[in-house]
């Protein structure tokens, strides 16, 4: 089977990953990120990318790239089979050590960009890694909580995000965490691996359903709905676990509530959340089913009473307008911003020559 070619065109950003061959660790030691590093230096040198935000584990790396010729592929093959070859020859060994063609997503929302950057950020603290993002050397919030950085580490776009946060002129590295809170939920990192996961070719709808229409998710649902009748999977915008947790309260809120717009009364909360699983969370019918109990048949059949119920009963779409808007808050707006910045008033305790402090028994060596 082909593989699907990837959307890259010169200026298009991507989220990349890779992880080791049955997660095995591939960075072993701060030399092996260093030259890590090193590699994709030389491709920013060269002018085929950008590198904007970057976080390298023991067993995986995440980087938030800007493709400037539209050559992302032939930039990571060298890159990391460069590195590759160095790691075997380093240890004497031989054979592959990703587990695969890198993984990428491109981003073209602006809000999606910029939660990317938290969500890179937080990956050494759910890892274990570090305390804090700013504390983990290998980890591009490293750099961006001081004042200067190497060269190949674009900085322009996350400090203007960060002048635009504060309203100040100059960038100021105590500021960051009011642009970009790097505690990413759960919910936040659902939807970056779920995103990468699909590499759904469809719009990006993120930046529109953010923005301040009080009737925005149900106008965009009712445009999905005279396209298309939910065949396809939508690209996700919420957390499945944060859409069922709000459904299951409105529901004991109001209580039961059917709807007539069918030969025979249907159950709203069975269309309501179903709905919300396909078009908000990017779920496939077998998801839905396994997640609301019904079989697949039943969950198509509640699919089709609520695009009816969209047009029919304003009551219906009132209600998944509400709770779409405020599963979207709960992924992207009311994740604790401004906590970061209060992790960064303890930046003066990092030491700035290079080493890391890291919980007992966990890692990248030094040497």
């Amino acid at each position: 089977m082909p593989r699907t070619p990837r959307r890259d065109s010169p200026g298009a950003w991507h989220h990349v990953m890779n992880r080791g061959i049955a997660r095995r660790t591939v960075f072993e030691s701060s030399r092996d990120v260093r030259y890590l590093l090193a590699c994709l230096a030389r491709e920013v040198r060269a002018g085929h990318i950008e590198l904007h935000a970057f976080a390298v584990m023991t067993t995986h790396f995440h980087l938030l790239v800007r493709s400037r010729d539209g050559a992302l592929s032939q930039v990571m093959q060298r890159a990391t089979n460069d590195y590759v070859r160095w790691f075997n020859r380093r240890r004497e060994r031989d054979g592959p050590l990703f587990r695969g063609r890198f993984r990428s997503y491109r981003v073209d929302s602006f809000e999606y960009r910029r939660s990317l950057v938290e969500y890179i950020d937080s990956n050494p603290v759910t890892a274990g890694l570090a305390a804090a993002p700013e504390l983990y050397r290998h980890c591009s919030a490293w750099h961006y909580a001081r004042k200067d950085g190497p060269a190949w580490l674009e900085r322009e776009w996350v400090e203007a995000r960060v002048r635009a946060a504060t309203g100040g002129g100059e960038y100021e590295p105590g500021a960051y965490g009011d642009a970009f809170d790097s505690t990413a939920s759960a919910p936040l990192a659902h939807i970056v691996e779920r995103r990468i996961e699909l590499n759904s070719r469809a719009p990006d709808p993120l930046d529109d359903l953010l923005g301040s229409a009080p009737d925005r998710v149900v106008d965009w649902m009712k445009r999905k709905a005279d396209l298309a009748d939910g065949v396809g999977v939508a690209v996700p915008v919420c957390d499945a676990g944060v859409v069922s947790s709000l459904v299951e309260l409105a529901r004991r809120e109001r209580g039961a509530w059917n709807l007539q717009v069918a030969r025979k009364a249907a159950c709203a909360w069975r269309s309501l959340h179903v709905a919300l699983l396909r078009e908000l969370c990017g779920s496939s019918w077998q998801e839905v089913a396994l997640r609301t109990g019904l079989d697949i048949q039943t969950a198509i059949r509640a699919h089709r009473n609520h695009v009816r119920a969209l047009v029919a009963v304003p009551d219906y779409a009132d209600a998944i307008n509400r709770i779409g808007v405020a599963a979207l808050s709960r992924c992207f707006t009311d994740r604790g911003r401004g906590a970061a910045a209060r992790r960064l008033g303890r930046i003066g305790s990092a030491r700035d020559d290079g080493s890391m402090r890291i919980e007992a028994g966990a890692g990248i060596q030094q040497n």
